[in-house]
Parts: structure tokens; sequence; C-alpha cells
């Protein structure tokens, strides 16, 4: 079944080494000619970022607490796309990002401003790394749940009510999807789901919208 958009849930390299997508987009392009997008993950380390993106802009939207519209079959779809937030920064973080608390403070409001400007589609989705919630954490360690994801992001969520929320980056978890209000929240982290996750969006059109990685 060939879907209409395949998502990138971050994680898509292992430690900033951006020649490993280069293989990724081959294996993606032999099976999918249509829309990527992605999101970076704490693999896609920050200063390989500019890089990703002027090597693979051409075949791939980068979404860094960004948004766009799809017009597939007639229908619009918002995207927003973010790494995420976490509840408690890594001690890594915490010793080498400045400001890291305040970084993820901001961009909850920033996640919660694109939803709100994007509200004209007749579909929303939130595409992340890190989890917005724990209910998708069942599995992984309680004790590092708040360095897993970020609850704070189910008010957002329940506030503007996206139709698919997306995240990967929890490996162990023994939940693929839950909801929050009417959002469906789904974790595509490729070893916990061990597949590509397919997502019909419920329209009279069918959107297909495939997703996956750690």
């Amino acid at each position: 079944m060939k879907p209409d958009a395949f998502l990138l849930a971050g994680d898509i390299i292992y430690r900033g080494r951006v020649n490993e997508f280069d293989r990724v987009l081959r294996v993606l392009r032999k099976v999918f000619d249509g829309p990527i997008i992605a999101c970076f993950g704490n693999e896609e380390y920050d200063e390989y970022i500019p890089l990703l993106i002027k090597r693979f802009g051409r075949d791939v939207k980068w979404l860094n607490d960004e948004s766009l519209v799809l017009d597939v079959k007639g229908c619009r779809i918002g995207i927003v796309g973010s790494r995420g937030c976490l509840d408690r920064p890594t001690k890594w973080q915490l010793k080498n990002i400045p400001g890291i608390k305040e970084i993820y403070s901001r961009r909850i409001d920033r996640i919660d401003e694109l939803l709100g400007d994007i509200s004209n589609c007749q579909y929303t989705v939130l595409l992340l790394h890190y989890s917005p919630t724990y209910r998708t954490l069942v599995g992984e360690s309680r004790s590092i749940w708040a360095e897993l994801g970020s609850k704070m992001l189910e008010r957002v969520i329940l506030r503007r009510g996206p139709s698919v929320v997306i995240h990967g980056h929890a490996h162990k978890s023994r939940i693929s999807s839950t909801t929050i209000g009417s959002s469906r929240i789904f974790n595509v982290s490729l070893p916990a789901v061990g597949k590509v996750v397919l997502i019909k969006l419920p329209l009279e059109s069918q959107l297909k919208l495939t997703s996956f990685l750690r």
C-alpha cells in the first residue's frame, strides 16, 4: 500500500554521521517517490543540522520547530515538526547545552503557536522525536521517563487537538499508541514496534502517512 507521505521521527543517523543518511534516502527512494518530511532527533547533532539540510534538502523537508502544509488528494494537511522536549534534561545536555531548560520551555510555546497557526487545515500532524506524553513510555524504566519526553506537551495537545501525534525515541516502549483528548498518539520507534508504521487519516480520500524511526 503506497503512502501519500513518509515521515521520519528523528535519529535517522547515528551520532552525527551525516553520510549515513544517504543510505537511508536511497532505500526510501527505491520504494517511494512522494514527499518525505523529517524532524531531528538527538542523534542528529546540532552542529550537523545545516549540513543535513544542505545535502538532503532537495529530497527531504526538514522541520526544526517549523511547519508546512501539504495538499494531498484535495485536502490540506498541516504538519508541525520538532525535536520535542524533555521534562528533565539529561546530564549530558545540562553539561553541554547552555540554557537547555529554557530552550525546552520556549519550544513548548513554539509548538503551541505553530499548531495554532495551521488550524485552517482539515488535518494536523505533530511530528516529534521525544515523546509528548509518558503514556507511551511504559516498558522503559520509570526513573528515566522525564528524560525521554515531556508530559507538559499534553496540555498543548489537548488545547490544539492535532489529528495525529507521531514520536520516536522510546525504544523499549510496550505501548505503541494512545489518545490524548481527540488526538491519536503513535510511538513509531523502530526498535519498539519492529516495523514501519502506516497511519490512515480518517478521510473519505483515505490519506496514508507512513512513519518510522528511532
